[in-house]
């Protein structure tokens, strides 16, 4: 799978043998039960390192997807084929090409990508309204709705109040009243997108700011500390099957929170994948 995004690729059989092949390029795909046996590997350098669920015939538990989010895992995958594939070949792309941002990496180049501005922080019950309405009208289960709104209205929650820092890093905007209303201009512009191709429905949603912590956020997603952090990320988190946030310090934060609409949710792994991604805004 990662040799068909035209990547070198050497194969080893167990953690010594890994640990002795990383070098600071290299991109390590590792079993996440491996990887959850030895949390040692992560501390050594390396472009990224990738936890997947074994031979790929079933999903990981979700036990181990929550060890390795609690242990700072940047970049996990939860579910079986063919979901395996497709979630880790846009990873490695990405991380090879160093093209981190974009909602398009994860849909076909056919999908139609809506965008959504908010001109005003009292516009987001009216974006989130709109986003609903749009699934509904691509004739997907209410569910499936549902599930978008909560997301959607969260991650905008995150941009319009979490996001903000001043010259001392504060978040001056957490605090404010949500019944305030404010012009969205400059660097508190944020934008919304909804795209879907049959497989993915994917909301991506991005802020100005770049304030995010990268390292802090697979751990505030583990199920022990999701009752001390607040709902934010961690239920956009259960409302998806993939989370991926994109960070360009100090310029964006976007998050991607996608919905795979071709299975049951009975069908699917019971953890979601995340990935969380720093580099430099293109667009």
């Amino acid at each position: 799978m990662v040799g068909a995004a035209a990547c070198a690729v050497d194969v080893v059989g167990d953690a010594g043998a890994l640990a002795e092949s990383v070098d600071a390029e290299t991109i390590a795909v590792v079993d996440a039960e491996l990887a959850r046996a030895h949390p040692e590997l992560r501390a050594r350098t390396a472009r990224a390192w990738i936890a997947v669920p074994g031979d790929g015939t079933a999903p990981a538990e979700p036990a181990t997807v929550d060890a390795l989010l609690a242990a700072g895992w940047q970049h996990v995958v939860a579910h079986a084929m063919p979901i395996l594939a497709e979630e880790l070949l846009a990873t490695v792309q990405k991380l090879a090409r160093g093209d981190v941002f974009g909602l398009d990496k994860y849909v076909v180049w056919a999908a139609t990508v809506k965008p959504y501005t908010l001109a005003n922080s009292g516009d987001r019950d009216d974006v989130v309204a709109a986003l609903a309405k749009e699934v509904v009208a691509l004739g997907l289960p209410d569910r499936v709705a549902s599930l978008v709104s909560v997301a959607a209205d969260e991650l905008i929650a995150n941009a319009l109040y979490a996001a903000p820092v001043d010259e001392r890093g504060e978040h001056f905007r957490a605090t404010e009243p949500r019944d305030v209303r404010r012009a969205l201009a400059g660097r508190d512009a944020v934008t919304v997108r909804l795209a879907t191709d049959a497989r993915y429905l994917a909301i991506e949603v991005r802020d100005r700011w770049g304030s995010i912590d990268p390292a802090a956020i697979p751990p505030r997603l583990a199920t022990k500390a999701r009752s001390d952090t607040g709902m934010g990320l961690p239920l956009v988190y259960a409302c998806c099957n993939q989370l991926v946030v994109g960070c360009a310090p100090n310029t964006a934060t976007e998050t991607i929170a996608l919905v795979d609409v071709r299975y049951k949710p009975t069908e699917l792994g019971r953890s979601a994948s995340f990935h969380v991604f720093t580099g430099e805004l293109r667009s």
